[in-house]
């Protein structure tokens, strides 16, 4: 009986994480029809869209122009703006590890912000 509590325990507070889930994607423009870029940590933008897959915000990336460090501002930047989720064309693995560490999740896509956000959503 106790593993059948654990077992709902663990649905319903999957379920309820996904409601006003935020995802980011790095792209090379503001737009959600932009690429997304081939570059995480210096993506001139890091598009931001809801759980069902509306267009939110463009927040300008600071670490675009950094000369170090660029994990740790990109990884403060998701966290200041609750973000959990990143999809992204290519990543290093220094920027892995950061968003690993700081249990932020990310998918490998390639294409537009908002076609690879949709791809994710209809799974």
């Amino acid at each position: 009986m106790l593993h059948h509590v654990f077992i709902l325990f663990v649905v319903l507070v999957t379920s309820v994480s996904a409601q006003g889930m935020k995802i980011a994607v790095p792209t090379i423009g503001p737009e959600p029809g932009t690429s997304i870029s081939t570059e995480t940590g210096r993506a001139p933008f890091f598009l931001v869209f809801d759980e069902k897959g509306n267009f939110i915000e463009a927040i300008q990336n600071p670490a675009r122009d950094q000369s170090g460090g660029i994990n740790r501002t990109v990884v403060a930047l998701l966290i200041t703006h609750d973000i959990r989720f990143i999809v992204v064309e290519s990543i290093g693995d220094k920027m892995k590890q950061a968003l690993i560490d700081h249990r932020i999740d990310f998918v490998i896509k390639t294409g537009t912000a908002a076609d690879a956000v949709k791809s994710i959503i209809e799974k």
